[in-house]
């Protein structure tokens, strides 16, 4: 039986998983490093994450009470048990205020934030634990094969992110833009037909294309080098040890299990697969 599309376009997200594992590691050691720095939580012993919507394709599922799986969730139960931490704590906070700085009191947030150097005013970014550049999620079938036919299409985009500056600075669409609050409800515009794709991070698009049965798929994506992080209050005094976590992480293949259970990763030779690449100027 032959591979769905977007089961086909999965390596190009490996190969910058294991570049980021590369970076983080900072050697070729498979041993998990030394850990460093000391972890002192707003709540004993445990770990209190904002995240901005549960549940979320692929990254967090279940609901904020009772999580059940998905990459982020993984990633926060992984990093409590390396930071000596016995209970995971979620807390729902909306995306333009964790981006602000403020996390409602929890120690982090592992919400499919990319790090950015306007974001850094406000609060501060562990080291990268997955590539997110841009990317474009449509109804399966719709060929997006440039940057003038993606113009011409009706799109939606969540408000107050990164993907929403990309959308209008490096694709400028022709149509009034469609801005949405949360994820949930941008993604509810492009399967009700209002628009006729999205704009998502690469590993968020592909986890939507794969709950989809077939029904979604990543058309496009954009180059560049963007990255999800953990957020930190600013000034935080944890950041040397969620590091340091991080790398462990990282060098016992904890974040590779993750993406390929959750994310559906196929790591091929390290061959960049074949989801359109649309070159812009912006």
């Amino acid at each position: 039986m032959p591979r769905p599309p977007h089961a086909r376009r999965r390596s190009a997200i490996v190969v910058a998983v294991v570049l980021i594992a590369a970076a983080l590691a900072g050697c070729g050691d498979d041993e998990a490093p030394a850990s460093a720095g000391t972890f002192s939580p707003t709540t004993p012993a445990t770990l209190s994450v904002a995240v901005d919507e549960v549940p979320r394709p692929g990254f967090w599922l279940g609901t904020p009470t009772a999580p059940t799986g998905g990459f982020e969730h993984g990633l926060a139960r992984a990093l409590a048990t390396r930071l000596g931490l016995d209970r995971l704590r979620i807390v729902i906070v909306p995306f333009e205020r964790i981006v602000r700085g403020d996390l409602g009191g929890a120690d982090v947030a592992i919400s499919d934030v990319s790090a950015t150097d306007g974001r850094r005013r406000h609060v501060d970014f562990s080291a990268p634990y997955l590539p997110a550049v841009p990317a474009v999620l449509t109804t399966a079938g719709r060929e997006v094969r440039d940057v003038h036919g993606a113009r011409e299409l009706r799109w939606a985009v969540q408000g107050g992110t990164t993907l929403a500056s990309a959308l209008d600075r490096r694709i400028r669409p022709e149509h009034d833009v469609a801005v949405r609050a949360t994820e949930d409800a941008v993604i509810a515009e492009l399967t009700s037909g209002a628009v006729e794709a999205v704009m998502l991070d690469l590993p968020v698009a592909l986890a939507y294309a794969r709950a989809s049965n077939g029904r979604l798929e990543v058309a496009a994506q954009l180059p560049g080098d963007e990255h999800l992080a953990v957020v930190l209050p600013k000034g935080s005094g944890n950041r040397i040890a969620v590091d340091s976590a991080l790398r462990a992480l990282d060098a016992n293949g904890t974040m590779r299990e993750l993406a390929e259970r959750w994310l559906g990763t196929d790591f091929q030779n390290g061959q960049v697969d074949d989801v359109v690449a649309l070159r812009t100027t912006g």
